[in-house]
């Protein structure tokens, strides 16, 4: 006797079901770990850095260029997990057409070594 096509179905649903039983607390540690790596590569200009970002949920930018402004909201800062107030001066990613992944990531500007004076 032939299965009919809603029967294979069924049958594969059920399969896929068995399948993805993993424990809640590894569901539940996999989302707490989104801490993004982040390095400053360089000063490029006194109101500029260049920023290496990598995360598995926001992606990879190797080079990245964001710029110093004024706080507008809370945060935290991306590379110190400190806090950061509105109003603080920060550096965050440069939005040029369509925003990046991380376009609300800040870096506190404290964070970062000053100019060398020439």
């Amino acid at each position: 006797m032939f299965e009919t096509s809603s029967d294979v179905w069924s049958r594969t649903v059920a399969m896929i079901s068995r399948v993805d039983k993993r424990p809640r607390s590894a569901v539940a540690h996999a989302q707490e770990w989104t801490q993004p790596t982040v390095r400053v590569l360089e000063r490029a200009t006194s109101q500029t850095l260049t920023v290496s970002w990598c995360d598995s949920r926001t992606g990879h930018y190797g080079h990245q260029t964001w710029g110093r402004r004024i706080a507008r909201r809370a945060g935290t800062c991306v590379l110190s997990g400190h806090g950061i107030a509105a109003g603080d001066l920060v550096y965050s990613p440069h939005v040029r057409g369509s925003p990046p992944a991380n376009a609300e990531a800040m870096i506190i500007a404290s964070c970062v070594a000053p100019d060398p004076i020439a």
